[in-house]
């Protein structure tokens, strides 16, 4: 008998492609599960079976899906680390100096802090301190950010004599880690990122940024 020609809009789905699809959905609920597991018992509570409560499943789910459950809270922290820089990119992409890039980190932060995810931040990074496979999984995973950030660095330095003589990536190392250092610290002290930091960190971007302006080239 022959075989039954396939149409061109045949798109059913196969059953590797239905495993696949499967697959993804169980480890994003897994790494949601995570998640939820940071923010309500901190790293030190964040145990596989802490997990698999959260999210209703059988703890060996992770350990097949991920090896261990450091392997886990690196998927968290890439996962995080995507939606970070899908969310500023927009807002970083319309920044045209140093004051404005404070204004938007202020902004972003407080959404972020309100929903939880600056808390799961902290505790993943907490937890990195005693875990070297933790650690570099969460280097890597910062890397779209801290790229966003030296985009934006580019960007600003671009046409003023500092462009060419100030190392860029210091300068976006600096950058990255004083904001993962200010939700670091509001997680300690939800206060101390309200009102006076941010003011501060915006006097003196003003202050840069008109040192940056008396400095570029002009034009006849």
């Amino acid at each position: 008998m022959p075989d039954r020609p396939t149409a061109p809009d045949d798109h059913r789905p196969t059953r590797t492609g239905r495993s696949k699809a499967g697959a993804e959905h169980t480890r994003a609920r897994i790494v949601e599960a995570a998640l939820q597991a940071l923010r309500d018992e901190g790293i030190a509570g964040t145990s596989a079976r802490a997990i698999a409560r959260h999210g209703g499943f059988n703890q060996a789910l992770i350990f097949y899906h991920f090896g261990s459950v450091e392997g886990l809270l690196v998927a968290v922290a890439r996962r995080e680390s995507e939606r970070r820089s899908a969310l500023y990119a927009p807002a970083l992409a319309e920044v045209s100096s140093l004051t404005e890039l404070v204004a938007v980190a202020r902004r972003l932060h407080d959404e972020e802090f309100q929903a939880g995810t600056v808390a799961a931040l902290t505790q993943v990074l907490a937890g990195a301190v005693g875990s070297d496979e933790l650690s570099r999984g969460i280097a890597d995973s910062l890397r779209p950010w801290t790229a966003l950030v030296g985009d934006t660095i580019d960007r600003l330095l671009a046409g003023t004599p500092f462009g060419g003589v100030l190392p860029r990536d210091d300068l976006t190392s600096g950058v990255a880690a004083l904001f993962l250092g200010i939700e670091l610290l509001t997680g300690l002290d939800p206060q101390m990122a309200d009102g006076s930091l941010f003011a501060t960190m915006e006097s003196v971007a003003t202050l840069i940024d008109g040192l940056l302006l008396a400095a570029a080239p002009t034009t006849g």
